[in-house]
């Protein structure tokens, strides 16, 4: 299973995946770990985004369960 991420910065799209391996993944795995790799890759650039004036970076996912998940840090 893999999952990806894509960034627009100015005119340009970039595109960050990963393999997640096989075995007991499932969908909802692959979603959440693109949410992460998307919130890590703002992280690894944040000096960068705030030179340029960057205040919000919005992220998008069609996984309502994803989504809600990642209101809190509970395991499970």
């Amino acid at each position: 299973m893999g999952a990806a991420a894509v960034c627009k910065h100015g005119n340009e799209w970039r595109t960050y995946s990963g393999y997640l391996g096989t075995g007991r993944m499932e969908v909802f795995d692959a979603e959440l770990w693109e949410i992460g790799l998307a919130f890590g890759e703002t992280v690894k650039r944040r000096k960068t985004l705030q030179r340029h004036g960057v205040k919000m970076v919005a992220v998008f996912s069609d996984s309502q369960a994803a989504i809600q998940r990642t209101a809190h840090l509970d395991l499970g």
